[in-house]
């Protein structure tokens, strides 16, 4: 989950690769920052398939992983004993039995997502599929000066070909780092839910007459 706060610092809005998805970066670090609750850090808006390392309490560990709330090497003050964050590497150390692609599944069909993408790099990748079809590509080159501190990235769609279910998460060398995973998800139609509670009444008229 994001705090609802406005963007105080420039934002930088790119079209991701293969797709009409924009992609949408806040790489002010203490703006972005500021965009989520360390406390909420691990919440998903759906499951696991592929489950990745998580790293919990807040911790890095050089050539392994580095986590998206420490600057300049050092954990930023208040937040290590609240927050954790996944990670996808190759290293058999510590990534030995971990799936690199992650794989979460949606709780609903979405049509933006946003987390706190941890120092991107050109190796890192996240794909937007929608019922096994791939919609959406984003490479951590796409946003930020390499290597450094985290982006609070949104990545968003109104073409209805490419609203996504599912999100994977791969990187070919250590690692993607990422937490605060959200979603916005894609809005029923304004009277479909008058439309369901009328057969829900219909329905029950129904059992009631046949009684």
């Amino acid at each position: 989950m994001f705090k609802k706060t406005l963007f105080a610092a420039v934002l930088i809005a790119l079209p991701s690769l293969a797709s009409a998805v924009t992609v949408t970066a806040e790489n002010d670090y203490a703006t972005a920052l500021g965009l989520v609750d360390p406390t909420q850090s691990l919440d998903l808006p759906g499951a696991w398939v592929q489950t990745p390392l998580t790293i919990n309490p807040d911790a890095s560990v050089g050539g392994q992983y580095r986590s998206p709330f420490e600057t300049a090497g050092t954990a930023v003050p208040g937040i290590a004993a609240s927050a954790g964050y996944f990670t996808v590497g190759v290293t058999s150390t510590p990534y030995s039995g971990f799936p690199n692609p992650a794989e979460l599944t949606l709780s609903s069909l979405a049509k933006s997502v946003s987390l706190l993408w941890g120092s991107p790099d050109t190796y890192n990748t996240l794909e937007l599929y929608n019922g096994g079809t791939l919609v959406g590509t984003v490479l951590g080159g796409q946003f930020n000066a390499l290597g450094k501190e985290a982006s609070f990235v949104t990545i968003s769609t109104n073409d209805v070909t490419e609203y996504f279910d599912t999100l994977k998460f791969s990187s070919t060398t250590n690692a993607f780092e990422f937490s605060n995973v959200s979603i916005a998800p894609v809005p029923l139609p304004a009277g479909l839910p008058l439309l369901l509670a009328g057969l829900g009444t219909f329905a029950w008229m129904r059992r009631r007459k046949a009684a």
